[in-house]
């Protein structure tokens, strides 16, 4: 990731509309899968600064305990309490085996969507798995769609976008169960694909500039979250045909899990 940005991200989680529609919508995914769960032990892998790991802490529980890893040394600089930050690379995890109920390899664009920035992506979610206990939730979040590729993806250092025949590829070269696979960021789809495209075909990118810095806090900021957040009532319900990112969802069966030793 771009350092400059990177120091500009913090800033960016407490207000931007993507980081806070798409930390809506995983709520309301764990929230549905872990419902009969407490005192969870969460990491956040490529979780960028530790700020943005607080929305976890409410699902982890009052005895739960939220964990993050990231390669950047600057995000680890501020810690809040009841969290631990571990510097160091998804592909060679400083963490032990089996230690998390849940790991969110989040790619949700930039530091927390982490599979796109790595050189080898079946070696990352291998690692991610290797962290997890028997039936442990695997959540994976990635920007989708080779032909969006653009400026932001420049930016944020990605070496991909995914489909989802290409990510569910990534878990059967890493011998991962199969995923429950679906797009999201659907309804604000056709805006930022037409802006995505036509800047292309213009030749109007700009690899020195985020896509965030078209964004002000302010009424439109505040309608933007709301579109996105309302993907929440449906992402659960059906796996939408086609957006701007892709969420993955596995458990790691006590069999597979066996086997990997």
């Amino acid at each position: 990731m771009n350092p400059a940005f990177a120091e500009h991200y913090r800033h960016l989680e407490r207000w931007h509309w993507w980081f806070r529609g798409r930390q809506r919508i995983l709520s309301t995914v764990l929230h549905r899968k872990l419902s009969n769960q407490t005192a969870l032990s969460i990491a956040s892998v490529g979780c960028g600064p530790v700020e943005g790991l607080a929305w976890l802490s409410p699902i982890a529980g009052a005895s739960g305990r939220v964990i993050g890893l990231d390669a950047t040394p600057i995000h680890a600089e501020t810690f809040r309490p009841g969290m631990g930050y571990v510097v160091g690379q998804l592909e060679a995890a400083p963490l032990r085996s089996a230690a998390f109920d849940v790991v969110l390899a989040l790619d949700v664009v930039l530091a927390l969507d982490v599979l796109e920035h790595l050189e080898d992506d079946v070696l990352g979610i291998r690692e991610a798995a290797r962290l997890l206990t028997p039936n442990g939730l695997l959540v994976v979040t990635v920007p989708a769609l080779p032909s969006l590729w653009g400026k932001q993806d420049e930016v944020s250092h990605h070496k991909r976008r995914y489909t989802k025949q290409t990510l569910a590829r990534v878990f059967a070269q890493a011998q991962l169960p199969s995923p429950t696979i679906t797009y999201f960021n659907t309804l604000l789809f056709p805006v930022i694909a037409a802006i995505r495209w036509g800047r292309a075909l213009l030749g109007l990118a700009d690899r020195s500039r985020s896509d965030f810095d078209d964004t002000r806090p302010g009424v439109i900021n505040e309608v933007l979250a709301a579109v996105f957040a309302f993907e929440r009532h449906l992402i659960y319900r059906l796996s939408l045909p086609v957006g701007v990112s892709l969420l993955a969802t596995v458990r790691l069966s006590a069999l597979h899990h066996g086997s990997e030793g």
